[in-house]
């Protein structure tokens, strides 16, 4: 019977992890939730607490009572700007913390799993070959968010088979889905649009670089890559690697025209000096065909549905 932890529960891709996973329990599966704060309830079935991965005592007790078999760990900085203007904490966030998650369980719990969100991210300047890159490519991370997920792979690797330990380190590439922060750039664009619709704001919506080519899935098809490892764990090696992606890069511009589309309100686009972030990185997608053999898993949400989900919620959001 799985026991499953998940870290940063009340993050973007935790939040729709713990709903899944907690809507997927059988009798007899266990389910526990720990983030810096706990604003909502536990859904039925799950345990959630307030634990700072930096509180290493905290975090020892809270894993060696719950005893799990499987650890998700989704806990951390995981916004790339916020990464750059943040070095120092983005290092402790997400090795420090990393490091006494792994050393918790370890000591509390012998034989489990513990599964790392890791990044595309770690790829950075091998993205230049302009193919979309499988787990053989060496990394080139290219930025501060990138460099402290692939430390974290190799901390995981260098310390938990030694332990009895699997790690399984996943890279997903750049997910979308209700509910993200307005920082990451899809959200973006439908909160102003939800706000333009609302007259909150002026019929101008304001944008980056629209050329850049990004490999998109919906949190949904991220979460359900998630599952579908931690229900065939027993079947890979001591320390894995799966990318998690479409294969396929987009221009952000496409799902700004998605999301165009369905706007309820006309609108400009105008192109804002402070969106502007400096990239070498014209194009960037994950070939996933290692954890679809592995596991099964494929992308099956489209991409006018996860639009059409996103918007609908920025107006609910904004309405609120």
């Amino acid at each position: 019977m799985p026991r499953i932890l998940i870290t940063g529960v009340g993050g973007f891709v935790g939040r729709h992890a713990l709903r899944a996973l907690a809507e997927a329990q059988a009798p007899g599966d266990a389910l526990a939730g720990l983030d810096l704060h706990i604003s909502k309830a536990a859904p039925e079935g799950a345990i959630l607490a307030a634990i700072d991965l930096l509180d290493r005592d905290g975090l020892s007790r809270f894993v060696a009572g719950f005893a799990p078999t499987h650890i998700l760990h989704l806990a951390g900085l995981s916004s790339v700007s916020q990464a750059g203007g943040s070095p120092a904490e983005t290092w402790q966030a997400n090795v420090v913390g990393l490091l006494n998650l792994a050393e918790a369980v370890i000591a509390g719990a012998p034989g489990s799993t513990l599964l790392f969100a890791s990044s595309g991210e770690v790829y950075g300047r091998a993205f230049l070959a302009g193919t979309a890159l499988d787990e053989r490519t060496v990394p080139m991370p290219a930025n501060t968010y990138a460099r402290t997920k692939l430390a974290g792979e190799r901390l995981l690797a260098d310390v938990l088979p030694a332990a009895g330990i699997r790690s399984v380190a996943l890279r997903p590439f750049n997910h979308i889905g209700p509910g993200q922060d307005e920082r990451f750039v899809v959200a973006s664009f439908a909160c102003q649009i939800a706000r333009i619709e609302a007259g909150l704001s002026e019929p101008v919506l304001e944008v980056g670089d629209l050329s850049a080519r990004r490999d998109f899935l919906d949190v949904g098809d991220v979460v359900a890559a998630y599952a579908a490892v931690i229900r065939r764990t027993d079947d890979f090696e001591t320390a894995s690697i799966f990318n998690v992606g479409s294969g396929r890069a987009r221009p952000i511009s496409e799902l700004l025209d998605g999301l165009r589309e369905r706007a309820r309100v006309p609108f400009e686009i105008r192109i804002a000096t402070d969106r502007l972030r400096p990239s070498e990185i014209p194009t960037a997608s994950g070939d996933a065909s290692a954890l679809t053999r592995a596991t099964g898993w494929q992308p099956r949400i489209a991409l006018a549905n996860s639009l059409a989900r996103i918007l609908d919620e920025a107006r609910t959001r904004i309405q609120s």
